[in-house]
């Protein structure tokens, strides 16, 4: 199965790493791209996931910068939408009025034919 990875940067869009396309039983991994000056993240993931629970993702030691979750085998096809709330720096308070909410979403596609 293949890794889809959702980079969270401080400026710009979300970017997918090979793309934003996921089958069934792939793994989803979101991460916080730490050197852009993203030190924490909130995920609200896509229905599409095992788990949709809220992710939190920290450069700190207590918690983690990156989480993986797999495309549920139940998905059905199509696009899921979700949320990232990034906190831009440690040094600065956390007021709801400096995060800033990122949208992105997971194409379900079909699995590939059994050979």
């Amino acid at each position: 199965m293949a890794i889809v990875t959702v980079v969270i940067k401080k400026s710009g869009n979300l970017s997918y790493i090979p793309s934003n396309k996921v089958r069934h039983g792939d793994t989803v991994r979101f991460w916080i791209d730490t050197s852009s000056g993203v030190t924490s993240a909130v995920v609200q993931p896509p229905t599409c996931l095992d788990n949709t629970a809220s992710i939190s993702l920290d450069n700190s030691s207590s918690l983690q910068e990156t989480k993986d979750d797999p495309v549920s085998e139940s998905a059905a096809v199509g696009t899921y939408a979700f949320t990232v709330e990034v906190s831009p720096s440690s040094g600065s308070s956390r007021l709801g009025s400096e995060l800033e909410t990122k949208n992105g979403n997971l194409d379900v596609t079909t699995d590939p034919p059994e050979l």
